[in-house]
């Protein structure tokens, strides 16, 4: 396997260096199979590629030096192959000066190809740390990892160093994106060495990866997350999961979406979430329509002896200002609220403190809007193409209904429904489109 039939060259004083150095040790690693520890990189020789026959190899690490322990913090794994210079020893810790156990060798950090020793997509697992990710290196980071159930993680880079950069660029070729947040296996969370950590997985892991994070209200990372999709070749994978999000009526959707146009990332939003969302948080003038009744919210043009107006779903009119509503947005424990506001009357929409014997409660517009009954939730939901929102008061957790029965305009009073409406949200919910 070792043979070489090539003529004698000078040695240079690293070669030395490395050739009497001490074996590696295999007692804090485990001896893999084919390794080429003791080899250095020349092309003669004739090489067995792994992995031998079906199957990915479980971990290659990149610039490892095998487990290494120093001054009380471990870095390297005790079980992966090690890509690494050819002549490299082990830098620090108690194997300071040996060889590297489970090497892999390539010329040097400016010429890293272990395309004669790893066949592409083999790779299970593939972490880097301390050395340099050049583009070549990046490049054959990203043909070594299987593309289908691939991880990549790379400790101890800045998130916007030139070496995560060339990471992200060629791992985004490949199909493997960036999770913010990804929670690691317990034998890849052992790098006490570095306090940063970066991590690549394949388009499906992140995926779900992504749709857990909004909703289970983690929005840092979410964000963080489908930046950098979008930027890096991951377009897809962001459509998928807002559309996921938005169709199965996931509540923090409406969250996620905010966070995105207050963090700088509005191109997101107006790019891949409905065209509703960017109505609602760009604050335009829309109209409210229920849905199944298909009547528009308006306010009375009559006020009661507290200065209030009812408001109804308006039997004929579907365009005038009378139905010209804005939402304005605020953030308050970590989701997004809403008040409605009236722009003929400028007056905010707000829930009943009675009730009545269904216990429902009438809705009005108010000028005040400093009580938590003039807040509301927007949830997103689909009912078969079309987009609708169920629009929720917070202080009675009441949706929004327009009344069954009309007066002898047409017009229906618009309650807050006593009971759940997510269970019908034909019934319950409501369009959300431009005023004009």
């Amino acid at each position: 396997m070792l043979t070489s039939s090539s003529p004698s060259q000078v040695k240079t004083s690293s070669e030395e260096e490395w050739e009497a150095a001490s074996e590696p040790d295999y007692d804090t690693n485990e001896d893999l199979l084919y390794p080429y520890s003791p080899t250095p990189y020349f092309g003669m020789y004739h090489l067995v590629k792994i992995p031998i026959g079906r199957g990915l190899l479980h971990h290659v690490d990149y610039w490892g030096e095998g487990k290494v322990t120093n001054l009380g913090k471990i870095r390297g794994f005790p079980q992966s192959y090690n890509v690494n210079e050819q002549f490299a020893l082990v830098s620090k810790g108690h194997n300071k000066g040996k060889q590297i156990p489970n090497r892999i060798p390539v010329v040097s950090v400016d010429d890293s190809d272990t395309s004669s020793y790893i066949r592409d997509d083999s790779v299970k697992t593939v972490t880097i740390s301390t050395g340099p990710i050049t583009k070549r290196c990046a490049a054959d980071v990203a043909r070594i990892v299987n593309a289908s159930e691939g991880l990549v993680v790379a400790y101890g880079y800045s998130d916007n160093s030139d070496d995560i950069q060339n990471l992200e660029r060629e791992l985004g070729k490949k199909g493997l994106y960036y999770g913010a947040g990804y929670e690691l296996p317990a034998d890849l969370r052992t790098q006490t060495e570095f306090s940063t950590k970066r991590v690549f997985a394949d388009a499906s892991s992140i995926n779900n990866h992504l749709y857990n994070l909004v909703t289970g209200g983690d929005y840092i990372n979410a964000v963080k997350t489908v930046r950098s999709l979008v930027d890096n070749q991951g377009s897809d994978v962001c459509r998928d999961v807002v559309s996921q999000l938005v169709s199965h009526g996931i509540k923090n959707a409406m969250s996620f979406a905010y966070k995105l146009w207050h963090e700088g990332h509005k191109d997101i939003v107006e790019d891949y979430f409905p065209s509703e969302f960017q109505l609602i948080l760009d604050q335009k003038r829309i109209k409210l329509i229920g849905k199944h009744y298909n009547q528009a919210l308006k306010l009375d043009a009559n006020v009661d002896r507290y200065n209030d107006r009812l408001t109804w779903g308006d039997g004929k009119d579907n365009t005038s200002y009378r139905v010209s509503w804005r939402l304005i947005s605020l953030w308050e424990n970590n989701n997004v609220i809403f008040k409605i506001l009236n722009t003929e009357h400028e007056m905010y929409l707000k829930l009943d403190v009675n009730v009545d014997s269904y216990g429902d409660r009438k809705t009005w517009g108010s000028n005040d809007s400093s009580e938590k009954r003039h807040t509301w939730y927007l949830y997103p939901v689909k009912v078969g193409d079309q987009q609708l929102f169920l629009i929720e008061n917070r202080e009675y957790r009441q949706g929004l209904k327009l009344d069954a029965n009309v007066d002898w305009y047409g017009d229906r009073l618009v309650w807050g429904n006593n009971g759940t409406v997510a269970d019908n949200p034909e019934y319950y919910g409501f369009i959300i489109q431009p005023w004009q």
